[in-house]
Order: structure tokens, then sequence, then C-alpha cells
């Protein structure tokens, strides 16, 4: 659990200790850091101080499900118990972490309830946001992740491939075949590399490729054609201990290079060169100082807001990507929230700029990993205009 490592960490950062909080649950990134599993319904708190061994308090009929933290356990039954004991542990220091976020700006890790804030700071405890905490000691691949990714980059990859080949095969022998069809395809490719995914894929022909989020339904999806912009996104990871998403879309076209609209080729090609910028802003930068996630997502979205279209840029630019597709990581956004955290070796996270018009929409996505030989992008080859599908 690296206790040590943290140990050291907060000592560097003149904070007193951390202390992670749950209730039901809800605090994932506890709950992960834990390793808790099966019903864990009571609240709970794990305290690591600065110097010394770490404590947890857990409800009495809940200790088994703490055996393995390491650590003290005490126990309580009754609230007044609860904030006895809580007392006596926070009372000899004065700053402490949580997954706590000033202004709500950092949603990701604000997930101790005002409630719980209140209790500590009552207790005369200082609490500051434990953002950097996580991402440096959850969010960060080890050498093994790293690997796992790897393989499932060349995967999603390569199933990107199958799925656009499939489009191809079947207008040009006249059968019919839908969004979801192509959703169902990928996933049954997914399962034969022994993959999984937690949600998706998305299959998303001209106007619905306008909706970023778009799910196709069983039925009533739209049948694929000719002369159609067609967006695929598609995510997922090896069914493995260490296994790590990776996530890509591409955008393709039913017809011909030639025959690709020149409206449709311009707006993947703003798209394209933000992207393309946010990835040399990081190369130039990082290691030679601290970048953080809002400063790329600036640098990304000033390309398509200059090109007069950042009103149809609604999303951020990046998420952090672990053995969630979602992780707890550094995201790449200045727009959703204002990710201040800093971008670290072994984090990785998307880059997918996208411009959503009534009528069509396109996004480009790769995957960046912060790697110790300088900045990665580990989902090659990297599109560079609309695939031409037939």
């Amino acid at each position: 659990m690296q206790i040590n490592d943290i140990q050291d960490y907060l000592v560097k950062h003149d904070l007193d200790g951390w202390l992670m909080a749950d209730f039901h649950g809800r605090n994932t990134i506890a709950v992960q850091f834990l390793g808790l599993s099966g019903i864990v319904t009571r609240r709970s708190f794990y305290f690591i101080p600065a110097a010394g061994d770490p404590v947890a308090l857990v409800h009495a009929i809940e200790k088994d499900k703490f055996r393995d933290v390491p650590g003290q356990i005490r126990t309580y039954s009754s609230y007044r118990h609860l904030e006895d004991q809580l007392t006596n542990i926070v009372r000899p220091v004065d700053r402490v972490a949580m997954e706590y976020s000033p202004m709500g700006r950092l949603p990701y890790v604000g997930l101790v309830d005002a409630g719980t804030i209140e209790l500590v700071r009552d207790m005369g405890v200082e609490i500051v946001s434990s953002a950097d905490l996580v991402a440096r000691f959850q969010a960060r691949l080890s050498a093994e992740q790293i690997a796992a990714h790897r393989m499932a980059a060349r995967n999603v990859i390569d199933v990107k491939e199958d799925a656009f080949a499939h489009v191809a095969a079947a207008i040009k022998d006249g059968r019919t075949l839908t969004e979801h069809d192509i959703c169902r395809f990928i996933l049954e490719r997914f399962a034969a590399l022994d993959m999984e995914t937690a949600s998706g894929p998305i299959c998303a022909i001209d106007s619905h490729a306008g909706d970023p989020h778009y799910e196709p339904p069983e039925t009533g999806s739209t049948e694929i054609a000719e002369g159609q912009l067609i967006l695929i996104d598609l995510w997922a990871r090896l069914k493995h201990a260490w296994g790590v998403y990776a996530d890509i879309t591409w955008v393709g076209y039913t017809g011909s290079r030639d025959d690709v609209p020149e409206k449709h080729a311009r707006t993947f090609e703003i798209a394209a060169q933000a992207r393309d910028k946010a990835v040399k802003f990081l190369r130039d930068n990082s290691e030679t100082r601290p970048v953080c996630g809002y400063e790329v997502d600036n640098v990304c979205r000033e390309v398509i807001n200059a090109a007069g279209m950042g009103d149809h840029f609604t999303h951020r630019t990046g998420h952090s990507i672990t053995s969630s597709e979602h992780g707890t990581g550094p995201n790449i956004d200045n727009l959703e929230t204002e990710d201040r955290r800093k971008l670290q070796k072994g984090h990785l996270f998307s880059i997918e700029p996208g411009i959503y018009l009534p009528d069509y929409g396109v996004r480009t996505e790769i995957n960046v990993l912060m790697g110790h030989d300088g900045v990665e992008v580990t989902t090659l080859p990297i599109q560079e205009e609309i695939k031409p599908l037939l």
C-alpha cells in the first residue's frame, strides 16, 4: 500500500496525515485504495499519519472487512462513540488531506460529504484536498499496467479496423447493417480477445455523431448506407488484474476519399490540429516544468476557438485512464472542471477534441502516457483525415 512513500509525501508537503472517510462505498477512492469488497455499508475512517502506524476506525459489525488493511483497527457502534474515537485520532494533528474539492471544482475527488468535512473541521483540523495525493499514489500506472494497456491499445486499434471493414463489406454486399449491429460486432470481437468494457461502444451516423454520448438503441438504429459519416468510439481492457483501458475514436465515411464532403474534412482537420497542438505542448513543457490538466485543455481549446467552432466543443479535452475507463488521475479539463492536478510520470489519459453540429459531428481520440522516456502516444497510428471506407 506504499505507506512509507505516502508518509514521505505527507512530510514533504507539510501535511500531518491523510484521512479517508467513507459511507456505503461512496468514496470510491478509499474503497479502491483499501481493497474493500463485499457488504461495507457503515461509516469508516482510515488515517495515515505523517509518522507512525495507520489507524482504521470502523463499525464493529464490519471489522472483518478491514482485516487486511495495514495498521491498528478501532471499532465503534454508536455515532457518539465514533465521534469520540475520531477526535482521539485527529487530536494531535493540524492539517490533513481528505477527498474534498474546494468550491466543488474537482468533483472526481470531492467524495466526502459536507457534514463529515464539518465534523472534522470542528475538531480543529485544517482540511486540504487529497487530489494530488490520489493522483500520485492511485492513478500512476505500474510497469505491468503499462504493458497491459499497450496490449489493450493494439487490440482496440485492430477491432476498430475490423469494424470499419465490416461496414464496407456489408455495403458492398448489399447487407443491412445498423449502428447497433456495429456495437454488437465490436463487443463480440472484444470477447474473442478476452477483453471487457463497462459500457459502450458508440457507433454514430451523421447527426447522431453530433451527440458526444449517443447510444444506439437496439430497435430503431440508423441503417448504414453509402454517403454517410460514421463515428466509432470504443474502449476496453484485458480481463486481468492489471488490465488498463485503451480508448479511441475514429471517424469514417462510407464513400471514397473524393466523396468526403469538404465541410466534414475541414471540421475534422480543425479537431486534429487541436489534438496535435495539445500533444506538442506536453512534449515541449512536461520535461522542464510541472504541467497541469487545465493547461493542456486550454491549448487544445484555443485552436478550435480560433476556428470559430468553440461553442461546438462542449466537453473536456480528455480524461484519466486506469483500470477504470475514467480513472482517478488528472483530467485534461478547464471547462467542466478546473483540473490543476499535475500530470506525473505514469499517468495515462485521453486527448479527444470534438466538434458537434446539428447534422454531423467529429471527434479524434488518442491515449497519451506520461512515460519515463517522455510523452508517448500509445494508440498509433493517429488519424490524420476522415477514413474513406469504399
